[in-house]
């Protein structure tokens, strides 16, 4: 599978072209880290600012592309396609959380060769340096491949300690300028990997096998130090991280860091209603004065039933707790919560449930911003076993690449049901989108969403749901000129 002795690797980021608000692509950015550190030379490639077409393939020494939902394994197969058509004999090497979760589905797709399971640091440095000597792949671990009209998968690959991941990154690999949120002054940070709980909708059940790890709080606060120096216009630090909160001892070690370096700079972080309702005033107050000021949650039902099928293991009450501890201990914090509905066994009065919570808990605390009501989709994970025959998952790589994220329907609840939360889903993400999160767009997009904010929230207040057509029409123009809450 050797494609000549070329020391070029071509890592590619996935997405449709002129999509909004595109991150930095912090995956891509420590893939290659690691290659260059190996004397590789590396290219980076974001499809969302990039025309398939016009894109200059090379010779690389083998394709890089990493995909975790439906629409990145959709673009990332039109690209994979003309490789294939440019030169078969380029390998095409797949990572991310989808390809991990289903390596040998993933690898029997004409346009995979290999997988790269699992997190790939030091994976894609030993894959390159085989590729590049000609040699078998059965001693690379944590890949699964193809070997002639078979698949192989060899042992899943050791952990790697996250503090051996450069805090100076090649970011000189990619045009910053062309990022919204490092230009509205964000810059996003990874300081740990995985969670322990086990939602049954969420990838990291199955992809970090219920561990996590965090680097160490000194190493945390110095990246921050070196982000601050290297891009002087950032103001806000913000961790891309499943569950910031997980060691609390870290947490207090990284906030008193940054006040004792009198580094200036606010930041947020993923948090839990369990965490946040048992957390002590001494604590929040510590988290305010390093200037921490957004949590956000995943409420995802104000229904205490759903909340135990989906083995959330959180509560209501630790809800209304949470925001309640914020508002007396971190008022300066401001919560941000997001939902989701259409999920097995649901019902009208659950859903219910969910929005008279969401309101209580704007009540109690005003800061509290919601991002909306979010019909669920049905991504590899446990709850995929509980479905039967309700709902039949894609049986391809391809078909994956198919699959509707933002607007499925969930079929084990009737037409007429599914109409009724798509027509709540609208009107929430119209009435409740964060504030903070409009502010980052251009005048002309803040102006329409302020008028369709005020009709969004009348129609909230009255739960008057029905026929939202103003909010659909505005959601349709606005994915025409590609912008999208």
């Amino acid at each position: 599978m050797s494609n000549g002795k070329s020391g070029e690797v071509l890592l590619v980021f996935p997405g449709k072209f002129k999509s909004p608000n595109p991150q930095v692509p912090l995956s891509l950015l420590h893939l290659a880290s690691f290659l260059k550190h190996d004397g590789f030379q590396v290219r980076l490639m974001d499809l969302r600012f990039e025309k398939i077409e016009e894109i200059r393939i090379g010779k690389p020494l083998f394709v890089g592309i990493s995909s975790i939902h439906s629409s990145q394994i959709r673009f990332g197969l039109e690209f994979a396609r003309k490789v294939r058509e440019f030169d078969p004999a380029i390998p095409i090497v797949w990572g991310g959380v989808h390809p991990t979760l289903l390596p040998e589905q993933t690898a029997s797709s004409k346009f995979v060769d290999i997988v790269i399971r699992g997190e790939g640091e030091t994976t894609i440095v030993e894959l390159a340096q085989k590729l590049k000597a000609g040699q078998l792949l059965d001693s690379v671990k944590g890949i699964t491949f193809k070997e002639g009209k078979a698949t192989r998968s060899t042992p899943d690959r050791p952990l790697i300690d996250l503090d051996t991941i450069p805090i100076e990154l090649p970011f000189d690999l990619l045009n910053l300028d062309k990022y919204p949120t490092l230009k509205a002054g964000r810059f996003h940070i990874q300081t740990s990997r995985g969670c322990p709980h086990m939602c049954g909708f969420c990838y990291n059940t199955v992809y970090n096998k219920r561990m996590w790890r965090g680097k160490s709080a000194r190493r945390v606060v110095d990246e921050i130090e070196y982000v601050l120096k290297r891009f002087p216009e950032v103001n806000i630090i913000d961790p891309i991280d499943d569950n910031f909160f997980v060691d609390t001892k870290r947490v207090e070690d990284v906030c008193r860091g940054i006040i004792e370096r009198r580094i200036n700079v606010q930041w947020r972080a993923n948090c839990r209603f369990d965490y946040m309702s048992q957390y002590s005033e001494k604590f929040i107050k510590l988290l305010a004065k390093s200037g921490c000021i957004e949590v956000d949650f995943g409420g995802e039902s104000g229904s205490d039933r759903l909340q135990a099928m989906i083995c959330k293991e959180i509560s209501s009450n630790q809800m209304i707790k949470s925001v309640e501890n914020l508002k007396k201990w971190g008022p300066s914090i401001e919560p941000f919560v997001s939902w989701m509905c259409g999920l097995p066994t649901e019902t009208e009065a659950d859903v219910k449930l969910t929005c008279d919570l969401m309101d209580k808990m704007s009540e109690i605390n005003p800061k509290t911003q919601h991002y909306g009501i979010f019909l669920y989709t049905p991504f590899p994970s446990p709850i995929l076993d509980t479905l039967g025959s309700t709902f039949t998952p894609p049986q391809t790589f391809d078909d994956w690449g198919k699959a509707e994220m933002f607007h499925f329907s969930p079929p084990w609840h009737s037409k007429k049901y599914v109409q009724k939360l798509q027509d709540i889903s609208i009107v929430s993400l119209y009435a409740f989108y964060p504030k903070a999160r409009i502010k980052e767009r251009g005048i002309p997009y803040r102006i329409v969403y302020g008028a369709l904010n005020k009709v969004a929230r009348y129609r909230w207040n009255n739960r008057h749901f029905s026929y939202p057509i103003e909010l659909k029409i505005a959601s349709a123009a606005l994915r025409k000129r590609r912008e999208y809450l």
